[in-house]
């Protein structure tokens, strides 16, 4: 395929399939008596971008309520078992030819390409009226998190969900229930952290030539990027540091946490981000190595938040790389902080949960939502009711599936996790920046630093735009 500037932008064969895409459902929906949906008992038709790698967990977890009907990867080899295991659909290496082919014989779509061209792909989507199931971070900017909100949020008959699998389970939803009740007064710290990254870190530009594997369109992989030249060091599965193409692991992971208690502190907007990284040196008391395009093996940030409504000023921590935070005076020395874990600190007490919620020690102490401490002053305190639906990790999956027939809204719509990829990209912004970043959320500004902002909402290269 050509991969210039005019074949970049989505074709307008594809734009002009939108109007053509909800016929597909006509025949299953006369016989369901449900206009534009499927009928439940017939499975849902599945196409799916990006399968070498996370991408064919997402479609094997929705098991055999799918009939997978069209596949593509940038990576044949790479890919290759998968596209022998579901070897009756089609494949294709660009996924607009596969818009422009095979649009009216599929539902559904599954996204599962590196973080830079999510955004490209999920606008095409809808603009097809499909339903989408998406990697996150859903998008590598702000601003492309700003665009495709209001475009999901516009599209009313698209069902939609992030893969935040840890999003409804009992171990979440207790924690939620937990803190509802107030327990340990008004949060004014949480610590968040996580055990990440497990890719490399640190590195410096390549310099050294390689050849993509063959028949892999590199150009097309780096889509909106900036050009680099292909390089093992980025592919397969080790973008991920690399801010030309990932979101460090700050933009990675924190999505896995947020939804716990995103709502409920009132997390949209803070005013000001800080960071730290660690640094790479060339030996005993060597120089230092420049690294500003990767991001640092270990790496800490904070978002201030100032009072909400009734809730009282908020300062948010993360720790990865195997930094934690120091340790709860109140805490048993018996016990062990989690390798990934919550610590939110509140005016009467403290609550310790695992890093999606839930009680890291089990039955040992605690309550299904968490360890309160001091443990003395919350023994007679009992686990609330609960209140809230729960989607386990094993129907994380299907419970998308059941929600593009029935048109109910998943427990992690894209919507709300575009709200929390633009929190976990402003930490990216202050690491990648290297400083301090004061926040404008009305004006989606960085209002102190020229460089800092402008990563917040940068240029569509090669040719792209959504």
């Amino acid at each position: 395929m050509s991969s210039n500037m005019n074949a970049a932008k989505v074709s307008r064969r594809t734009v002009l399939a939108a109007g053509a895409a909800l016929p597909l459902f006509i025949p299953r929906s006369v016989l369901s008596g449900a206009p534009g949906k499927p009928a439940p008992s017939d499975k849902l038709q599945v196409a799916a971008v990006g399968i070498g790698g996370m991408g064919k967990n997402y479609i094997r977890g929705c098991g055999n309520t799918i009939d997978v009907v069209s596949l593509c990867d940038l990576d044949h080899r790479f890919a290759g078992r998968v596209f022998n295991r579901y070897s009756k659909a089609s494949r294709y290496h660009d996924f607009r030819r596969m818009f422009d082919k095979e649009a009216k014989k599929f539902d559904a779509l599954i996204i599962a390409t590196p973080d830079h061209t999510h955004s490209v792909v999920l606008s095409a989507a809808l603009k097809l009226k499909k339903h989408i199931y998406c990697a996150k971070p859903l998008t590598h900017s702000i601003g492309e998190a700003r665009k495709i909100r209001q475009a999901v949020l516009a599209a009313r008959d698209i069902v939609t969900k992030s893969s935040v699998q840890s999003s409804g389970t009992d171990k979440s939803r207790s924690t939620t229930e937990l803190l509802g009740t107030g327990v340990i007064g008004p949060i004014r710290q949480l610590h968040i952290w996580c055990d990440h990254p497990k890719y490399p870190c640190l590195q410096a530009r390549p310099k050294d030539k390689q050849n993509p594997p063959g028949g892999m369109d590199w150009d097309l992989w780096i889509g909106p990027a900036p050009k680099r030249p292909y390089h093992s060091a980025y592919h397969p599965g080790k973008w991920r540091s690399w801010w030309d193409f990932g979101t460090g692991t700050v933009g990675d992971m924190t999505c896995h946490t947020f939804h716990v208690y995103f709502k409920e502190l009132q997390l949209g907007a803070p005013t000001v981000i800080s960071s730290s990284t660690t640094h790479k040196f060339t030996g005993y008391f060597g120089g230092r190595v420049s690294t500003p395009e990767c991001q640092g093996n270990a790496n800490t940030v904070t978002w201030k938040f100032p009072a909400r409504g009734t809730l009282p000023p908020l300062r948010v921590h993360w720790y990865d790389g195997g930094i934690k935070p120091n340790r709860p005076e109140e805490l048993d020395d018996k016990l062990a902080l989690p390798a990934m874990g919550l610590l939110f600190e509140g005016e009467k007490g403290k609550l310790l949960t695992g890093y999606a919620g839930g009680n890291p020690f089990g039955d040992r102490c605690g309550v299904a939502g968490g360890l309160l401490l001091p443990e003395k002053t919350f023994k007679d305190f009992k686990q609330p009711a609960r209140t809230m639906p729960r989607c386990d990790y094993k129907v994380h999956y299907t419970e998308w599936v059941d929600c593009c027939k029935s048109g109910k809204k998943t427990t992690c719509p894209i919507e709300f996790g575009c709200e929390m990829t633009e929190m976990g990209l402003l930490g990216a912004v202050s690491l990648r920046a290297r400083r301090l970043i004061q926040w404008d959320a009305n004006a989606m500004k960085v209002t102190n630093s020229n460089q800092a902002d402008s990563y917040v909402d940068p240029p569509y290269l090669n040719g792209w735009s959504l």
